[in-house]
């Protein structure tokens, strides 16, 4: 059985990880010390709930490693999905900051490890410095985009092309491109039936621009999927980057 506890990050893994996040970039050493002081990292496992929408925000939780999915759970048992989280984002910002319960419920789906902050820290650090008040900023920012953005597509395009452009959106920078999730998430991200999503891949494979394999999706013409998405190729790579 492996060792769950050769996955906790050391102290300088911590910090390296949160002068990667966009909430954090760019802060003196010194507050990302005294930020990694606060931080208790955990290891879960996929499947994990690491909070339910309407939950009180005890802390902000950043990615280290693995994958987390917020989401708005439906009563048919559907879900709605709004992010998909990697490392070095975080998830929980806007309860933490504007002190209300979460508008959605967060799970792990990869085995992850996370790095919890309590709020109080974060939120008192904001008050004080400026940079991290303007990072605050441009995530919201860029949350009310992406929800914009997620509202328009369910109106304009199809499910085909919804598929493509959350490919996209997901991707990781390797060679050949990979979105590292499977069928029945990307479904809800693209707000269409498990089966109906995949005939799309089906359909997009056989066209030979992605190969689908377990838990895994190549993305291996990414010029032909962003011309099919109406996708500028500068649009993708800053939803890659967001």
């Amino acid at each position: 059985m492996a060792d769950d506890s050769a996955r906790i990050p050391t102290d300088r893994q911590i910090t390296a990880t949160l002068a990667r996040c966009p909430l954090f970039r760019g802060l003196p050493p010194e507050a990302l010390a005294d930020l990694t002081t606060q931080v208790t990292p955990f290891d879960v496992h996929t499947g994990t709930i690491l909070w339910d929408q309407g939950d009180e925000p005890l802390d902000l939780v950043v990615v280290h490693s693995g994958q987390l999915c917020e989401f708005q759970p439906s009563r048919s048992g559907r879900r709605s999905v709004l992010h998909v989280k990697g490392p070095p984002h975080a998830v929980g910002d806007i309860a933490i900051f504007d002190r209300r319960p979460h508008l959605a419920s967060v799970e792990a789906i990869r085995d992850s490890v996370i790095l919890a902050i309590p709020a109080q820290p974060v939120v008192t650090m904001a008050a004080a410095s400026v940079l991290l008040t303007r990072n605050v900023i441009l995530q919201f920012a860029g949350h009310v985009r992406t929800l914009a953005e997620q509202r328009a597509d369910l109106m304009i395009l199809d499910l085909a092309r919804r598929v493509a452009k959350a490919l996209l959106r997901m991707a990781r920078h390797t060679d050949p491109m990979s979105v590292d999730i499977g069928v029945t998430v990307l479904a809800n991200v693209a707000g269409g039936a498990r089966q109906s999503v995949s005939a799309v891949l089906s359909r997009l494979e056989r066209r030979g621009w992605l190969i689908l394999e377990p838990g895994r999706i190549l993305l291996v013409d990414v010029p032909a999927l962003n011309r099919y998405a109406g996708l500028d190729p500068a649009d993708a790579t800053l939803c890659r980057r967001a």
